[in-house]
């Protein structure tokens, strides 16, 4: 297993404390790494609150450590204002170093836009690492996704 896959199940875990209060938004879990060390962790808690990314930068003790960091996200980081405001307009505020995401948000209003933020803002940015378990948590919310034709209706 990989150091990415290793981080990315730790985010897989924390994703799933979401199921009961989250819907129709999906599972989404976060972790901060720097020097091969978690200096936080998030996730998506309720519908219309924080988002994983907010709530794990909100974690670290420091916030100056972030600066440099490896953020771990099973989900892209959003990048459009909804009931909070964009998830990858924050990462970039605190220049982390790279971002490692398992699945790409099929969401209308995101659809890869979080990734280009995030790349034009010079962040390195990986994705599809445990792409299969990040699929299989959110299967629902995916597939919603993927069906919707107007982002009109579409909840964040």
């Amino acid at each position: 297993m990989s150091t990415d896959e290793f981080y990315m199940r730790r985010v897989l875990e924390l994703a799933e404390l979401g199921r009961e209060k989250v819907p129709p938004n999906p599972m989404v879990g976060c972790i901060i790494v720097k020097n091969g060390r978690i200096i936080g962790e998030g996730w998506h808690q309720e519908y219309g609150r924080a988002h994983a990314e907010r709530n794990a930068v909100d974690s670290v003790q420091n916030p100056e450590d972030i600066v440099g960091s490896t953020v771990y996200v099973n989900l892209e980081p959003c990048s459009h204002h909804g009931k909070t405001p964009p998830c990858s307009d924050l990462l970039i505020r605190h220049r982390v170093e790279r971002v490692v995401i398992a699945n790409i948000d099929p969401n209308p209003l995101v659809d890869g836009g979080g990734i280009r933020k995030l790349q034009k803002a010079g962040i390195k940015v990986e994705i599809g690492v445990l792409q299969q378990a990040g699929e299989m948590l959110n299967a629902t919310f995916l597939k919603r996704m993927r069906q919707k034709t107007s982002a009109e209706s579409i909840t964040s």
